[in-house]
């Protein structure tokens, strides 16, 4: 068995582990979403939604499919977010508490961003010559993962989850009608950018717009004391910017293959 089929049964393993989150099997066993631990039916939409994506990506490994490099880079790129933002909100762990958080990293992210180290080796850039269908589709998918985000929302699981609508954060049901809203509309980029249709430039640069907007806007309407720590705000500003903006510039620049 070489590695990358070693990977595809590590995910595929921890597709199961998803699986089984919304059953409850532990206080401390709920999914981490983004830096945060679900319960209840958010618990149960982010961990099946998981288990399924994983599923998907170690079938594509283990038959060596161009798909998994995007799949690859994506889960990688999300693993990273995700421990960073979870090292942020969660109290500083001491004793065994802290070692194993260290080692669980060390081995969350070699693992993610091993599987990809290796599909760049083993030349699965060449699977797909089409020039930056690989980024483009890494970024569907993070257009993906933000549809989920807000099909969260909804169920407001902690104080400060709510869908921020030019500047403002919502609640009640504005929150719902404005996270489900966004949530369709950003499955329907990412499947518009996955399957290189038109339709995937137009939601592309308005939405690039939008996010500027309502980060500019947030910045003068937020409530008091809503102002994160910098260590924070900036790597925030520049992947909310980065992903929307560099989708819609990559977009336009590929536009003449779009269908």
């Amino acid at each position: 068995m070489n590695l990358l089929r070693v990977f595809a049964v590590l995910f595929a393993l921890l597709a199961v582990s998803n699986f089984l989150k919304p059953f409850g099997l532990g206080e401390d066993t709920g999914f981490v979403f983004l830096g945060r631990r679900l319960t209840g039916t958010p618990n149960l939409i982010a961990g099946w939604s998981f288990a399924i994506f994983l599923a998907g990506y170690a079938s594509c490994l283990w038959h060596g499919k161009a798909a998994a490099l995007p799949l690859g880079v994506a889960f990688a790129a999300y693993v990273s977010a995700n421990l960073f933002l979870f090292t942020l909100r969660m109290p500083p762990a001491t004793g065994g508490a802290a070692v194993f958080g260290i080692v669980y990293t060390i081995v969350a992210l070699g693992g993610a961003w091993g599987a990809v180290a290796t599909m760049m080796r083993s030349g699965f850039a060449d699977l797909d010559p089409v020039p930056g269908r690989i980024v483009l589709r890494s970024f569907a998918l993070m257009f993906a993962l933000m549809a989920l985000s807000n099909a969260l929302k909804p169920f407001a699981y902690t104080e400060d989850v709510g869908f921020v609508f030019l500047g403002q954060r919502l609640a009640g049901a504005a929150n719902t009608t404005a996270a489900v809203t966004f949530s369709a509309l950003l499955a329907t980029y990412a499947a518009s950018i996955w399957l290189e249709r038109k339709l995937a430039l137009q939601l592309g640069l308005a939405y690039a717009a939008y996010v500027i907007a309502n980060l500019v806007l947030w910045n003068f309407r937020k409530p008091e004391g809503a102002d994160a720590p910098l260590l924070f705000a900036l790597p925030y500003l520049v992947s909310a910017i980065g992903v929307s903006s560099g989708a819609a510039a990559l977009l336009w620049r590929h536009r003449g293959r779009l269908a």
